[in-house]
């Protein structure tokens, strides 16, 4: 199975310049925790999350100033288990989709649970998720 099998293929961007107090609204009204940043050809610039606003106080600021820039992604021919082990690997959540540098969908650990053969995958991707280095210590890598 591949990731263009299970990820979702309308997704929400935004700009570089849009407020970050609106993309949050946006966020609120759309029940979800990232927003990726696109150019206006769609190229993939970084992605906003809901963490991203809160630890860099991002209120009143730009969304690239408080956006994670040029964030892991996968392509959607990938193989599900290659990006399940990218979840696990940096402790994230969600994956931007990209194709021919363009972003074409986003692949969340919510669609890799909608696949009951996947529940190994999850509990390891959990765990590593919930014992993740807090990047608020001076820890590097990816946020």
């Amino acid at each position: 199975m591949i990731v263009k099998d299970l990820m979702s293929n309308h997704v929400r961007t935004v700009g570089t310049e849009d407020s970050v107090l609106l993309v949050a609204e946006l966020m609120r009204s759309e029940n979800i925790g990232a927003i990726p940043v696109c150019d206006s050809q769609n190229h993939l610039l970084g992605i906003l999350t809901d963490r991203d606003i809160v630890l860099r106080n991002g209120w009143e600021k730009v969304v690239k100033e408080v956006m994670t820039p040029s964030p892991i992604y996968v392509s959607p021919r990938q193989e599900i288990h290659e990006a399940a082990l990218l979840f696990s690997k940096y402790g994230i959540r969600r994956l931007p989709v990209v194709e021919h540098e363009k972003l074409v969908g986003m692949f969340t650990l919510k669609d890799l649970a909608r696949k009951k053969i996947f529940k190994a995958e999850i509990g390891h991707i959990i765990y590593h998720i919930c014992n993740k280095e807090d990047d608020t210590k001076g820890k590097d890598g990816p946020k």
